[in-house]
C-alpha cells in the first residue's frame, strides 16, 4: 500500500513539474490576470440606432457646444451628420448628441411625456440594469474599428446630465427610475464590457489590450457624476469620486510630458512591431503587469488580423511574411502598466523609439528601429516592451488638429481639475488642494512649451464649454479658478 502511494504522489508530481507555466505566472507570480469577456447588445436590441438614414435632405442646426449639429429626427430619436461620412445627406446615431439633445429637450412639455418610450427604444439594458447608449458600428475612428460594440464614459455622462435635468423638473418614479438605470451604466464593470475601471472612467473601452485612460473622458464624466452628487446628496457616488481623484492625483505624472510640457490625451499608445519567431506557430501573448495595485493584471492573446478590421489600438497580427514566419503586430504600451510579450519559444522584436509630431495623436512611425530579444523566464520567453535608452512614447501629447488649430484637450484638463477641486462634496482638502496644485503647475508651465505657432485654448473658453451641458453651473467665471498672474 505504501508502495502504491508512492507512485501515485511520484506521478502526479512528476506530471505538475511537466505543465507549463501560464504567461500569466511567468510575469505576476500567479494566475490574477483578467481578459475581459464584454457584454453585447444583440442585433435587435441594435435595430433603432443601427439604422443609417438616407434622407435627401440637410436636416436641421442642431446646437451642441455652441456648434451647429446638422440633425434629424426619426421617431424622436435624434440622428447625426457625421464627418467621416462624407454623404451630408446620411444621419447616424450619435450617443453624445442624443444626451445632449435629451439634456436641451428636457423642460419641453411634449418631450417629458415620450421620454420613457424614447428611451427604452434606444437604450440598452446591462446586467446590471444599467440603460446604456451604444455607438453603432459605423464609426471608422482608429479605436472603434472592430466587432466589439461599445458605449462611452463621456456621452453616457451627457445623457446622466440630460436625465438629471428632467427628473429635477419632472420629480416623479418614471423619472428617477430612468435616471437611476442611465447613471447605473457608468458603474458597469469594464472586466464585463462596461465602462467603470473601479479607479477611472473610460472613454472608450478596449477588451483588446490594456484598459487605456482618456484623460479628458475621464473628467469629463467624474464632472457630470459630480452634479449627480450634489443634487441627489448621493455620498456613495461622492466617495467614487473621491477615489478616483485620489488614482489621478498618485498617477498623474502618467498624464503629463514633462519634456515637452503638455499633457498626454492618454496614459497609452499603439506601437507598430516586427517580431521574428523561432518556431512556426509558437504561442504569443501579452501581460499588462499593474504599476499601482488599485489595478488588476491583463492578460491578452493577439488576434489574427490580416484585413484590418480590428482597431488600432488592439494587440494584433496584420500580417505574416510568407517566405520567413515573421510577424508585423500592434502592440501597446502605458505608464499605467509593465507591458511583456510571452512566448513558447525564443523571439526577437523591432520597435521604433520617439515620432513625436503636435500635429498627431499617435506616434508617427519615424523613429529608429531598435531590437529587443527575448530571455528565457521559467519554461517560456519574455521581452519587456520598454526602451532604456531612447524615447518610447507611452501616452501621447495632447495635439493641435482641431479645425482652430488650438489645442482645447490639454486646457479641459487643467480647467476640469480645478473645477472638479472646488465643487465637490466629499471631505478631502488635502485631495483638491493636491488637485489645484497640479493643474496650476500644468497651467504655470504652458510658458515654457516649445512649439512656435502653436496655441492652447483659453481657459474661459473651455469653461463655457464645460458648463454647456452641466446640470449645476456651479462657476461661470475662470477667475473663481485660476489666479489672475496664471489668466492668459
Amino acid at each position: 500500500m505504501t508502495k502504491y502511494l508512492f507512485a501515485v504522489i511520484f506521478f502526479i508530481l512528476l506530471e505538475c513539474a511537466t505543465v507549463a507555466s501560464s504567461p500569466c505566472q511567468i510575469i505576476t507570480g500567479g494566475d490574477n490576470c483578467i481578459t475581459p469577456y464584454p457584454f453585447q447588445p444583440s442585433v435587435e436590441d441594435l435595430g433603432t440606432t443601427a439604422t443609417i438614414h438616407d434622407t435627401g435632405e440637410a436636416g436641421f442646426d442642431f446646437e451642441m457646444y455652441g456648434n451647429g449639429q446638422k440633425t434629424i429626427l426619426v421617431g424622436g430619436v435624434p440622428f447625426s451628420r457625421y464627418w467621416q461620412l462624407k454623404d451630408p445627406t446620411k444621419f447616424v446615431f450619435h450617443p453624445m448628441v442624443f444626451g445632449r439633445y435629451v439634456f436641451n429637450s428636457a423642460d419641453d412639455l411634449a418631450f417629458q411625456q415620450n421620454v420613457n418610450y424614447i428611451t427604452n427604444k434606444i437604450g440598452i439594458s446591462l446586467p446590471n440594469d444599467g440603460l446604456a447608449f451604444y455607438y453603432p458600428n459605423h464609426y471608422p475612428l482608429n479605436r472603434m474599428r472592430g466587432p466589439d460594440i461599445v458605449y462611452s464614459a463621456i456621452s453616457q455622462s451627457e445623457a446622466l446630465a440630460g436625465y438629471l435635468r428632467i427628473d429635477t423638473l419632472v420629480n416623479s418614479r418614471m423619472s428617477r427610475n430612468l435616471l437611476k438605470r442611465v447613471k447605473d451604466a457608468l458603474f458597469f464593470p469594464h472586466s464585463e464590457g462596461g465602462v467603470d475601471l473601479n479607479v477611472a472612467q473610460l472613454e472608450i473601452p478596449l477588451y483588446r489590450s490594456n484598459p487605456e485612460i482618456i484623460l479628458n473622458g475621464w473628467l469629463h464624466s467624474l464632472l457630470h457624476l459630480n452634479d449627480y452628487a450634489v443634487i441627489m446628496n448621493d455620498m456613495k457616488v461622492a466617495k467614487y469620486i473621491e477615489q478616483n481623484l485620489e488614482f489621478f492625483a498618485d498617477n498623474h505624472k502618467v498624464w503629463y510630458d514633462s519634456e515637452r510640457f503638455i499633457s498626454r490625451y492618454s496614459d497609452t499608445s499603439p506601437h507598430r512591431i516586427l517580431l521574428s519567431p523561432s518556431k512556426k506557430g509558437q504561442e504569443l501573448s501579452l501581460v499588462y503587469r499593474a504599476r499601482d495595485n488599485r489595478l488588476q493584471n491583463y492578460l491578452i492573446k493577439p488576434v489574427i488580423d490580416l484585413t484590418n478590421d480590428y482597431s488600432g489600438f488592439d494587440v494584433r497580427i496584420s500580417d505574416i511574411n510568407r517566405f520567413n514566419g515573421n510577424l508585423t503586430m500592434t502592440v501597446t504600451c502605458t505608464g499605467l502598466f509593465d507591458t511583456f510579450i510571452v512566448s513558447t519559444d525564443p523571439f526577437s522584436f523591432k520597435i521604433r523609439d520617439g515620432g513625436y509630431s503636435p500635429h498627431r495623436a499617435t506616434p508617427d512611425g519615424s523613429g529608429d528601429w531598435i531590437t529587443i530579444k527575448s530571455l528565457p523566464r521559467g519554461d517560456q520567453d519574455v521581452a519587456e516592451i520598454s526602451l532604456k535608452d531612447s524615447e518610447l512614447i507611452c501616452g501621447y501629447p495632447t495635439n493641435f488638429s482641431k479645425a482652430n488649430t488650438k489645442n482645447y484637450y490639454h486646457t479641459q484638463h487643467i480647467v476640469a481639475l480645478l473645477y472638479l477641486a472646488e465643487t465637490t462634496i466629499y471631505e478631502n482638502q488635502v485631495l483638491n488642494s493636491r488637485l489645484k496644485k497640479i493643474a496650476l503647475e500644468w497651467l504655470e508651465n504652458n510658458n515654457s512649451f516649445n512649439g512656435e505657432g502653436l496655441e492652447f485654448e483659453t481657459p474661459k473658453k473651455v469653461l463655457a464649454g464645460i458648463n454647456r451641458g452641466k446640470a449645476l453651473n456651479q462657476i461661470t467665471d475662470i477667475s473663481e479658478l485660476i489666479p489672475p498672474d496664471l489668466r492668459p
